[in-house]
């Protein structure tokens, strides 16, 4: 009971720190790893359970899912399908091998947070951003903790988008390639669904009022909170291996 009400309020943090900006499943992938789930197993649960996060900060925003999603079908179409590559790999792979990489997933998903965003414009910025999006979309498939904060990183290049465009499209995009990476997820054998209903509750009421608080709160707060856990994390897996 202790761990389910303990994973609550982890799903709940999450879900309002990545309504606002992105990054947060990096904290709630440890917790996992901390109350006994293998790393595979961690990364699927946590997956789906803070999909939620991100559906429920476009419903509280104050823009149009259906708008953003005619604008930007490319890039959803394009995350989604590389996102599909990501998790039959996850899966297909020998958990050992997943295990070894792991910690260097977490450590790069979680120094993208520094990573500084120049406007820029132009064709060729557009293909790499389309490669960006593909490759952030196949990340999500295969680790996902980090893919918001990868996804702000690449919108927010083309000056034309101002800061709270570039949230709600990334929390579209996200939950969008979630929500396939998911699908198969859910045939894996390797949910735990305890973890996934406590996590999805918790993200849940969190997303949603970090959809409302997205330019509320000083954004330095939450990115050095994520890149704390991050870090901290990263040097645990490091350590454990």
């Amino acid at each position: 009971m202790l761990a389910f009400l303990a994973v609550v309020i982890t799903g709940f943090i999450v879900g309002t720190i990545n309504g606002m900006a992105g990054g947060a499943s990096l904290i709630s992938f440890p917790v996992l790893l901390a109350l006994g789930l293998n790393p595979v197993s961690a990364t699927v649960t946590n997956a789906l359970g803070v999909t939620s996060a991100n559906l429920f900060a476009v419903r509280a925003s104050d823009h149009s899912a259906k708008a953003l999603i005619r604008q930007y079908k490319f890039h959803i179409a394009l995350s989604a399908l590389f996102a599909s590559f990501g998790a039959i790999l996850l899966l297909a792979l020998p958990s050992r091998v997943f295990e070894n990489v792991v910690p260097y997933l977490l450590l790069g998903a979680t120094l993208t947070i520094l990573l500084p965003a120049k406007a820029r414009s132009g064709i060729k910025h557009k293909v790499t951003e389309f490669i960006a999006i593909a490759a952030s979309g196949f990340y999500c498939g295969y680790f996902g903790p980090g893919q918001g904060v990868m996804v702000i990183a690449t919108l927010a290049r083309d000056k034309k988008r101002d800061p709270n465009t570039v949230n709600a499209v990334k929390n579209v995009i996200v939950g969008v390639t979630s929500i396939v990476s998911n699908g198969i997820y859910i045939f894996s054998g390797r949910v735990h669904w305890l973890f996934v209903l406590a996590l999805f509750t918790g993200s849940s009421f969190g997303g949603h009022l970090g959809g409302k608080w997205a330019n509320r709160m000083p954004r330095i707060f939450y990115k050095s909170l994520v890149f704390a856990v991050g870090i901290i994390a990263s040097a645990w897996l490091f350590t454990r291996g």
